[in-house]
């Protein structure tokens, strides 16, 4: 069992060098250290191989990195459908793969694939409801076929014990703007709690990139943590959940083997968003990644993600990115930008500067793959024509990591459970969230602030209306917003005639299983999502519901408003 390669610190804020782990995966053992995922200590060790996909069984690797996609999801000896990309290594532990027949990398279920157009969308609707009675024989064996993974009957539940707390505000997410929220409230007087999901406070300020130089996010965390760890009006609940909103700010909180039943005059929700894939033939390849994913492998693992990269963006951001791989080692052969001019032209000269060419106005057309399919080893770039069409002829480079970025989607879920109604901004492509109930409120880029300073400015001014709503004073002067730059591109969906272009990793769903679905005769985007089963995987919806409302506003000639 060889020591797996690490990039050297400062990288790697989540794992503890001095303290080696062993454990195996699929009967071979790896090292990893403290404070890994079994995702994060298996690419290290050059496994990228983690799962097989629902339907198709095609091999899949991590997406995201944060728990927010099915392509991780692996067996342990006492629990299925564990998400490898959040799901700590332990001494001993022993690790399998699920839904696949043979084995993992050798999964004889693999030809399904070849035969997806004789399995169109909703095929079993259609197929196996005749004669009568027939379908008690067709379910056990499409089960079979597609099941996850297998339940341990002898599973007895653990203890789990409640306590109660009151608080005048609850922030829920503790990135850059529920800092800034928790600081000006506390400061108010106000009886704080802090909620956060990660085992650290920060948010993206623990991996993205903000600026050129790269200095700016870690040395704003040390400063808000440091601030918010020490004050007295705070109380911070790390690793914690809160998966419901109840009238009145009545909020289950869960942390470890403990919910919280919480009560807060105010809450503040400042969930961040998610990053948003590209469109495009075999985007699912293990290798094919969110550029925030790649981020996170190195800033909080210290894993170099691949050797030689190319980054396909429709924001700045993507510049970004592409500057922190190569400040890590990593050959970015190429940056596409769908877009034909960054927002900031700088950012393109500082690219230029570390010898990555930029192509503009383009897109990745298609993944190329190894044998197999175990692994991304190249793709074709094509220029952007019209929307979501591209030219005849490419580009073909190799690589072995893609980083991709649409744009991104508010973390709407607790949000719509608590009233909250979606709605599509045509100008800036992207959704948006209203009808909130009086007490509660949203900071940072869940509501539309992706610029640094101003999710800063929008935590504060949210947190100083709450207080005067609690008669406490929290003036923060009058400070204005910057103006935003656009950070969603708004057609990233690049159908390939020849299909295995995925709106849903979950589901396996491409494109034209969207398009027939509207076809056949849904025209209402929650038919289409019943009728095709898109977002109602574990992923539900994350990355789908934005593509999949674009795909049926374009087949039913409608806008995206509208649909």
């Amino acid at each position: 069992m060889s020591q797996p390669s690490r990039l050297p610190a400062p990288m790697g804020l989540l794992i503890d060098r001095d303290q080696p782990l062993a454990f195996d995966f699929d009967g071979t053992a790896y090292q990893g250290f403290a404070g890994d995922s079994i995702a994060s200590a298996l690419l290290a060790n050059g496994r990228w191989l983690l799962s097989r996909s629902f339907k198709y069984h095609r091999p899949r690797g991590p997406l995201t990195m944060a728990g927010q996609d099915a392509n991780t999801l692996v067996q342990l000896p006492d629990e299925p459908n564990v998400l490898a990309d959040t799901q700590l290594i332990r001494p001993g532990l022993s690790v399998t793969g699920q839904n696949f027949n043979g084995s993992l990398n050798n999964d004889r279920d693999a030809y399904l694939g070849k035969f997806s157009k004789f399995m169109p969308v909703g095929f079993y609707y259609r197929s196996f409801y005749k004669p009568k009675g027939m379908w008690k024989v067709w379910e056990p064996l499409i089960r079979k076929k597609a099941g996850l993974g297998v339940l341990d009957l002898k599973f007895k539940p653990q203890y789990y014990d409640k306590a109660y707390l009151f608080v005048d505000v609850a922030i829920i997410g503790a990135g850059p703007a529920g800092l800034s929220a928790a600081l000006t409230a506390a400061n108010a007087g106000a009886k704080v709690l802090l909620v956060e999901q990660q085992p650290v406070l920060g948010g993206s300020l623990t991996y993205a990139r903000f600026d050129v130089e790269g200095r700016r996010a870690d040395s704003l965390r040390r400063e808000l943590v440091a601030a918010v760890e020490g004050h007295a009006n705070i109380q911070v609940l790390k690793e914690a959940t809160c998966n419901a909103w109840f009238t009145e700010n009545y909020l289950p909180v869960i942390q470890g083997r403990r919910m919280y039943k919480v009560r807060a005059k105010q809450c503040i929700v400042s969930a961040g968003s998610f990053d948003q894939p590209v469109v495009f033939r075999n985007n699912d390849l293990p290798g094919v990644m969110l550029a925030s994913a790649a981020q996170r492998l190195m800033k909080l693992y210290a894993v170099k993600p691949g050797k030689r990269a190319v980054v396909l963006t429709g924001n700045d951001d993507g510049y970004l990115a592409a500057l922190d791989l190569a400040e890590q080692g990593v050959q970015v052969a190429a940056l596409v930008d769908m877009r034909q001019q960054p927002a900031d032209a700088t950012l393109q000269t500082a690219v230029e500067r570390q010898g990555i060419p930029c192509h503009l106005g383009s897109t990745v057309y298609e993944a190329l793959h190894e044998k197999g399919m175990r692994h991304v080893s190249g793709v074709d770039i094509r220029r952007i024509t019209a929307q979501g069409q591209v030219g005849d002829r490419g580009l073909q480079l190799s690589c072995d990591l893609l980083c991709m970025s649409a744009g991104y989607m508010p973390v709407y879920q607790l949000l719509c459970q608590a009233g909250g109604k979606l709605a599509y901004d045509e100008q800036r492509a992207e959704f948006a969230i209203s009808g909130l109930p009086e007490s509660l409120v949203i900071a940072g880029s869940v509501s539309g602030r992706h610029n640094l300073d101003n999710v800063l400015l929008d935590g504060a001014r949210v947190a100083s209306r709450a207080a005067a709503a609690l008669g406490l004073n929290a003036s923060i002067g009058e400070a204005a917003f910057i103006r935003e730059t656009r950070v969603n591109f708004d057609w990233p969906i690049f159908p390939h005639p020849k299909g295995k272009d995925f709106v849903d990793f979950d589901e396996d769903l491409q494109v034209r299983d969207i398009v027939n679905a509207t076809r056949i005769g849904y025209r209402d985007v929650q038919l289409v999502k019943r009728f095709s089963t898109v977002g109602m995987g574990p992923s539900q919806g994350r990355h789908s519901a934005l593509p999949t409302a674009r795909l049926v506003a374009q087949a039913t000639r409608r806008s995206i408003s509208e649909t």
